[in-house]
Parts: structure tokens; C-alpha cells; sequence
């Protein structure tokens, strides 16, 4: 066998291959997932926001109930002074004196009760306040979790694309 032959033999057994482009494999782009994390954590906070001002709603409308009750029983109080004052005159037990007296506890008595009625009426405006900002907050609220969800649909989708089903 001759050298010839032996370069011939040699060319037919590997021949010289190029080289395959291989595509480097990408770095997963991890932006979207850091703005689902920084997303949950807002929404924690809105959570959190929402259940404190539900709680501060709760607080107000009690004490509103409170006020209300106490401006009730001095506004009966008042009636049945008035009103007992009232038959002890006619029943000719106490002077006229004693009743323009009673008359005058009586119109005492009803504007202690309409101050109590003014307090009622400005702890309803702020619970009614409070009200609104739990309202506004459970709407915000779910307004973040119709993004968060629309989030979630967005990295199933770029999986989905990156990541092939065979």
C-alpha cells in the first residue's frame, strides 16, 4: 500500500466536518418574575391595608351605636322628667315656681341631649369616611388581583413558548 493510497484510505474513513452552530442556551429572563414577587408583596400590603380599615369601619360604626344609644336614653330622660314635672303640676303637687324651675331642667336637659346628638351625627360622618376608604381600598384591592392574575397568565404563556411540549 502506498502512501497515496493510505491518504485516500484516510480521507474516506473522517473526512473534515465543520463546525455546528449550537445556540448558547438563553438566560431566562427573570424581570417578570421579580415584578410578580414585588406584585404578591403589594398585594400583602393592600391585604393587610383593606383588613385595618375594615376593622377601623367596625370601630367607628360601634361607637356610633354608642353615641346614638346614649343620645336615646337622654332624650327619654328628658321626656320623662318633663313629662313627670308635668303631672305633678296638674295633680297640684309642686308650685308653679317648682314647675317654671323643672321647666327650665327640662330645656337643660334637651340641649345636653341635642350636644349629645351633634356628637352622634359627626362620629356617623366619620364612620361613614371610614366606610368609603374600606370601600375604595377592597376595590383596589381587587383590581391587584386581576393584575396579579393576568401576571400569572403571562409567565404560563412565556413558559409555555420557552418551554415546548414534545
Amino acid at each position: 500500500m502506498s502512501v497515496d493510497d493510505a491518504i485516500d484510505l484516510f480521507a474516506l474513513t473522517s473526512p473534515r466536518r465543520e463546525p455546528v452552530d449550537v445556540a448558547e442556551p438563553k438566560r431566562q429572563d427573570k424581570s417578570l418574575l421579580k415584578l410578580i414577587g414585588v406584585h404578591k408583596r403589594r398585594l400583602e400590603w393592600m391585604e393587610w391595608q383593606c383588613r385595618q380599615a375594615l376593622v377601623d369601619w367596625r370601630e367607628r360604626r360601634h361607637v356610633v351605636t354608642q353615641i346614638k344609644q346614649e343620645w336615646r336614653d337622654a332624650k327619654q330622660h328628658a321626656t320623662d322628667f318633663w313629662a313627670g314635672a308635668r303631672a305633678e303640676f296638674f295633680r297640684m303637687e309642686i308650685s308653679s315656681g317648682k314647675f317654671r324651675t323643672a321647666k327650665g331642667a327640662y330645656e337643660r336637659k334637651k340641649l345636653d341631649a341635642e350636644k349629645v346628638h351633634v356628637r352622634a351625627r359627626e362620629a356617623a360622618n366619620e364612620a361613614r369616611q371610614a366606610g368609603r376608604t374600606y370601600f375604595v381600598a377592597k376595590q383596589e384591592l381587587r383590581a391587584g388581583h386581576l393584575r396579579s392574575e393576568k401576571l400569572d397568565i403571562l409567565q404560563k404563556i412565556i413558559h409555555e413558548k420557552n418551554n415546548p411540549v414534545e
